[in-house]
């Protein structure tokens, strides 16, 4: 019986003196950490591409695509206090896509005209969006030879008048993309605390929910948005118009200003 209580004792010390290793270990798993970020909770692979790497290739089959200009898009990383909510001007900052795709910019940018200028590699300009309001997309750009341009906009932050929005677009033969995507493809930001509403909504009109990646919202969040947003990937089988339609839809209900 000695010998049986000295085993038990023995057990309960070292369980108690590995516990902590191994709720740190959970811990850790269920959390990662990116620039200018912290306790950020993937969910999936493409949205976590996105974010994480601000970048995303589309395979052959992908021959629509809507970008986002996210709210407060417009806002300089060097200010002393952050002001934007996610890491990038543009969602996906860069895009890699086949010839003969099909692009359009759509402004989430609440209160704020934007202009997209493109530009070729030998800095000549081969596409102008003009001014387009917030909830409005732009006329689409379509490029059908290969090569690396660049699209961007100056002029739009008063506190810093050298921060310029900039983004790219890589036109390849066959880009290897990672993941299988539908034919049209765009992009969402929403607050997290009504993500299943909103999901619920997109769903309703047919769209496809591909992915989403819920991170700290890189200013600390604002009075309805809450402290958490999440990036949805979005699909459609039904083309371009029935996913913009969507988004337009959605963009003026959300909580941003």
């Amino acid at each position: 019986m000695a010998h049986y209580n000295k085993l038990l004792l023995v057990f309960v010390i070292v369980s108690l003196s590995i516990l902590p290793t191994i709720m740190n270990l959970s811990h850790g798993q269920s959390n990662t950490t990116s620039d200018n970020t912290s306790n950020v909770t993937s969910e999936g692979g493409v949205a976590s591409e996105i974010f994480q790497n601000k970048m995303l290739t589309f395979g052959d089959n992908v021959k629509n695509i809507i970008l986002l200009l996210p709210n407060e898009g417009h806002e300089s990383p060097a200010l002393p206090k952050e002001q934007r909510i996610i890491n990038q001007p543009y969602v996906p900052e860069n895009i890699v896509v086949s010839p003969n795709t099909q692009i359009v910019w759509l402004n989430g940018d609440v209160g704020h005209m934007h202009i997209i200028t493109l530009l070729d590699e030998n800095s000549k300009q081969v596409y102008s969006s003009g001014k387009f309001a917030s909830n409005s997309v732009t006329n689409p750009l379509v490029l059908n030879g290969t090569g690396k341009f660049t699209y961007s906009e100056a002029n739009v932050n008063k506190d810093d008048p050298k921060f310029v929005m900039v983004g790219t677009v890589s036109v390849q033969d066959n880009p290897p993309s990672p993941t299988q995507l539908p034919d049209t493809v765009g992009f969402l930001m929403v607050p997290a605390k009504d993500l299943d509403k909103h999901i619920s909504d997109l769903t309703g009109k047919g769209i496809d929910v591909i992915d989403k990646y819920t991170f700290k919202d890189l200013r600390g969040g604002q009075k309805g948005t809450g402290t958490q947003q999440t990036l949805l990937v979005l699909g459609s089988k039904n083309g371009q118009q029935q996913l913009v339609s969507a988004l337009e839809n959605i963009t003026p209900t959300l909580p941003y200003s």
